[in-house]
């Protein structure tokens, strides 16, 4: 059965480099879940702007938005940079999990590419995907 998921733009960079970290329990949980589900090419995702199903476990979560005001600006700057790239590549907001995966590396492929959504993240010393962008 294909189910479908909703991902903000930014937390298609982040499922990919997934290791099993989270901020707590809860979310790890849910992150774990849905990154198994998305591993499964039938999946499909629907990109979202603002929260999407990994948020709904996310301690920081606070009257819809994360943390406060100003880290939430931030991270809707990350989103609206991922989804921008992808609705350039392709003005579409479903996707099968893999061709989407396969089109954002296509479109972050440097480390050039990810500066602006990923050297300031918390995660990324432990992120595998932004690791491998050389």
């Amino acid at each position: 059965m294909t189910l479908m998921i909703n991902l903000r733009g930014h937390h298609l960079l982040c499922l990919q480099g997934f290791q099993g970290y989270g901020y707590n329990e809860e979310f790890t949980r849910n992150m774990t879940i849905i990154h198994e589900k998305l591993m499964n090419d039938e999946e499909s995702i629907h990109l979202v702007n603002g929260l999407d199903d990994l948020c709904k476990y996310c301690p920081n979560l606070n009257k819809d938005i994360c943390i406060n005001d100003r880290e939430n600006e931030k991270i809707l700057k990350m989103d609206k940079i991922v989804i921008d790239k992808v609705l350039k590549e392709s003005n579409q907001k479903e996707y099968k999990a893999s061709e989407l995966f396969n089109m954002t590396n296509r479109i972050f492929k440097s480390s050039s590419d990810i500066k602006d959504t990923c050297y300031r993240c918390k995660w990324y010393d432990v992120c595998t995907w932004a690791k491998s962008k050389k």
